[in-house]
């Protein structure tokens, strides 16, 4: 292992439409978000004595708003987030003054991934003034915090004998 690290990566929404949905006042919204690390890839900036880590997500979300006189409504949608994060704790100098072959064949293993996720509703506040019923323009922010701790590693071979033949001998077995 060259290197580990704790991330926070964020991804900030605001005023994301709802669509063709009518969404009373008192309604509110729950769900769970699903997120995956599909891709991780290292990379060395030299200019900038930095290791970097490519990361690609998924984020699945499957939300649901809560009205007062029901029916729920349903929300669910998916998307790729890519992020690109900086090892701060090594440096590729600091790496390569140690043995060069450290910057080869470098691998990004995922330790963990959490976060949290913190979604505001907003439903329609102004009513149609031909129906009387409240317009079809709710929306909703969101906050999304992922925290991912990444190492970034290198796969050796080491190929060791496991019995010197100097620390050994055969034995001629003598029978009686």
């Amino acid at each position: 292992m060259l290197c580990d690290e704790i991330f926070y990566i964020e991804d900030d929404e605001f005023a994301i439409p709802i669509g063709e949905i009518r969404v009373p006042t008192d309604s509110t919204i729950t769900g769970v978000v699903t997120v995956t690390v599909l891709q991780c890839s290292p990379r060395i900036d030299f200019e900038a004595n930095a290791f970097l880590a490519d990361v690609v997500f998924m984020i699945q979300k499957e939300l649901t708003i809560e009205t007062p006189a029901g029916p729920d409504i349903p929300l669910e949608f998916g998307f790729r987030l890519e992020r690109t994060v900086e090892f701060r704790k090594c440096t590729p100098l600091e790496m390569q003054a140690i043995d060069p072959d450290f910057l080869t064949d470098l691998e990004c293993h995922v330790v963990f991934v959490n976060g949290t996720d913190i979604v505001t509703l907003h439903p329609p506040s102004t009513l149609d003034p031909i129906t009387g019923e409240f317009l079809k323009d709710a929306t909703f922010d969101e906050e999304l915090t992922i925290l991912l701790k990444l190492k970034l590693i290198q796969e050796r071979q080491l190929i060791m004998a496991l019995c010197d033949p100097r620390h050994g001998v055969d034995i001629d077995v003598e029978t009686i």
